[in-house]
């Protein structure tokens, strides 16, 4: 995640420069790449693991910064002026796959004016390296590396209807995407199509014939809830890759959908003008909350080898967005916010309680009690019958389900149907299911043979 210093200090006012502040994140679990200059800004490059998609934007990492130095994070409340115009009335919105599609929102705004974006938004896009294109294209990528949530902005009137139709893909439909490359479609992708035919690949990248250009005057502002794995198993089948693929695929925050589509929008209104219909066309619905999670906290010492005070371990908790449902002496009962999906076990609790008070708080003699591991009944008969078995002449062979396309039309007894195929190879051209356990067996002869 490439991060803006003067864009990161609009959430929150730190008591550090950008060289503290790096450490710090990096000690709390976001490892410090590097950081560069970037004319009168620095990009802080943090590696981000996979189950922190909140992360991925700059008020994920000033709410963690906020929670660290304990300051007020500071967030725009997004309430854009509305007209007096219905989306309702403007844009109809279906989706066929709710699986697939959660929820998608869609929101209206006419009379703007397309143009340059302002030298601020330039720069900051310039820093973490996004090119400007124009001033709503530009919002949208600013408004996805805020808050991690990506948008889509549409050009109304090249939608036919003007409707919205979030489907699978038909056999046969291709599309040309806003990187002017033509993609062969399938029904195992998802797409967003308009009355007529496909307009953008849901969740990777949006449609030539439909995106935002100096003649636009009217924008429909998409922002949705798409699977992860589909948008994933799409992006790798097409070889298209997005910032916003990449974010979709770890998930997201069900509750920031809206947030965003309204912070684009306030945003456009000031730096593009126009009028805002009111309201939006919001198809699906919210996701469930988090379950409840409890913390013992005689885990604490036993698992991380100090006493934590109960008021600190609460107010850790309170600060990371956690609400209190039940509290008693020994336990603590909470449920995680929204944007903390990876919050569902006592364990996780535990690291977010050392991760936060400071791992260099841990003294390095402190001894935590380990229990050695047994094997189960079912091992130690396993290792015995293996034992046996080569004491009286047999080997064992222990060979991958894929193989070479060579090896798997040379030897197939009994079928002639052909091979199951894997999109992404085990092993250099090894993409075949096997549908003989021979060629495998015959593969590791050769290769002891030649040792």
């Amino acid at each position: 995640m490439l991060v803006s210093w003067n864009w990161f200090a609009d959430y929150v006012t730190l008591p550090c420069d950008h060289v503290k502040f790096a450490e710090r994140m990096m000690l709390a679990g976001m490892n410090h790449e590097s950081t560069h200059a970037v004319a009168r800004d620095w990009c802080i490059d943090l590696e981000i693991t996979s189950n922190r998609p909140d992360c991925l934007g700059h008020i994920g990492l000033a709410r963690e910064a906020a929670v660290l130095w304990d300051m007020p994070l500071k967030m725009s409340p997004a309430k854009p002026a509305e007209g007096k115009s219905q989306a309702s009335e403007l844009v109809k919105v279906s989706v066929a796959d709710a699986k697939l599609c959660p929820r998608y929102t869609a929101r209206v705004i006419r009379g703007i004016k397309v143009g340059s974006s302002p030298a601020w938004l330039v720069e900051r896009l310039a820093t973490i390296g996004i090119a400007s294109i124009n001033n709503v294209v530009d919002i949208t990528n600013y408004v996805l590396m805020e808050c991690s949530q990506p948008l889509h902005a549409f050009d109304l009137k090249k939608l036919a209807g003007p409707e919205i139709v979030v489907r699978p893909a038909r056999a046969g439909e291709k599309l040309e995407a806003i990187n002017h490359k033509t993609y062969d479609l399938n029904p195992l992708m998802l797409v967003i199509a308009d009355r007529d035919q496909p307009v953008a690949i849901a969740g990777v990248m949006g449609g030539a014939a439909t995106e935002v250009s100096a003649t636009t005057t009217d924008v429909l502002i998409e922002s949705a809830l798409f699977d992860p794995l589909a948008v994933r198993t799409t992006a790798r089948a097409l070889t298209l890759k997005s910032d916003s693929s990449y974010r979709f695929e770890r998930g997201l925050d069900p509750q920031g959908v809206d947030w965003a589509s309204r912070r684009c929008c306030e945003l456009i209104l000031q730096l593009c003008g126009g009028e805002l219909a009111a309201g939006s066309v919001d198809v699906g619905s919210t996701a469930a909350e988090p379950s409840p999670v409890t913390l013992r906290y005689a885990q604490l010492e036993r698992l991380i080898g100090i006493p934590y005070p109960v008021d600190r371990v609460r107010a850790i908790l309170k600060a990371l967005g956690l609400r209190e449902t039940a509290a008693t002496v020994e336990t603590l009962t909470v449920i995680p916010p929204s944007w903390r999906r990876d919050l569902t076990r006592e364990i996780d609790l535990i690291e977010e309680i050392a991760r936060i008070y400071g791992y260099d708080a841990i003294p390095e003699d402190r001894a935590v009690p380990l229990v050695p591991s047994a094997l189960t009944r079912r091992d130690r008969v396993m290792t015995k019958l293996r034992t046996a078995l080569v004491g009286a002449g047999f080997n064992e062979a222990l060979t991958l389900s894929s193989v070479e396309e060579s090896l798997s039309t040379a030897f197939s007894p009994w079928t002639d149907a052909p091979a199951l195929r894997a999109s992404i190879p085990v092993l250099r051209r090894a993409d075949q299911l096997r549908r003989s356990l021979i060629p495998s067996l015959l593969s590791v002869r050769r290769a002891n043979e030649a040792i």
